[in-house]
């Protein structure tokens, strides 16, 4: 074969190659794109329920920090009514916390730094399902000891014996909660499954759609 031919073979392989790499490229920022895009959309739902939630722990704390001022010279309601105000508070504080992850993830990063940011919101929702799986508890309590309140019914509390029943209960409750959350650590199914429970469905749909990119990416490679 003459030289020239040889070299005119290589050169068009060279170009062959060149544009099918121009091609993937192509292919994987629109591919990249419209995930990012729907990636970015699923979140908003997300968004909505933690500003859904803000609203809530506002009126939470708003309603009990009056109810406890109006009762001030009553012990007992006064402890009932802060211990509610914590639990909004407590609202308040892991919503904006859930926002503010939200708000860091950077859409033009490579998708392994995505992938960290959705990482850190996801261990941030296994937390915070423990914790309110926990306050959930023991905020039943005087909340219902305030609604008994407000009914007139505090008589009803007058028994010891009913004071304990209802202690009892929540020590029952707090148990049950702790054995979910030692249930969630454990590395089998159950506790993937309750783990990517507490996580919740928006999160992990945005999780899926990481993972098309990333195997996108390989394919292409």
């Amino acid at each position: 074969m003459p030289p020239t031919t040889l070299d005119d073979l290589k050169l068009a392989w060279n170009e062959l190659s060149q544009k099918l790499e121009r091609q993937n490229a192509l292919a994987l920022l629109k591919f990249k794109e419209d995930k990012l895009a729907h990636f970015r959309s699923g979140l908003r739902p997300l968004v909505l329920g933690q500003f859904i939630q803000l609203i809530i722990g506002a009126i939470i704390t708003a309603v009990s920090a009056q109810f406890w001022v109006n009762h001030i010279a009553s012990t007992h309601l006064v402890i009932y009514g802060l211990l509610l105000q914590a639990y909004g508070i407590m609202f308040i504080a892991f919503a904006v916390r859930d926002l503010v992850l939200i708000r860091r993830i950077d859409y033009a990063a490579p998708v392994i730094d995505i992938q960290k940011q959705l990482a850190e919101l996801r261990a941030w929702h296994i937390r915070a399902a423990a914790w309110h799986g926990l306050a959930g508890s023991v905020v039943w309590l005087p909340v219902m000891l305030i609604v008994l309140h407000l009914l007139g019914a505090d008589s009803l509390m007058d028994k010891p014996g009913k004071i304990y029943w209802l202690i009892a209960s929540m020590v029952v409750c707090l148990a049950l909660s702790y054995g979910l959350i030692v249930l969630a650590r454990s590395p089998g199914r159950s506790g993937s499954c309750l783990r990517r429970s507490w996580i919740g469905h928006t999160v992990n749909r945005a999780q899926a759609t990481l993972d098309e990119i990333e195997k996108f990416e390989c394919d292409l490679n």
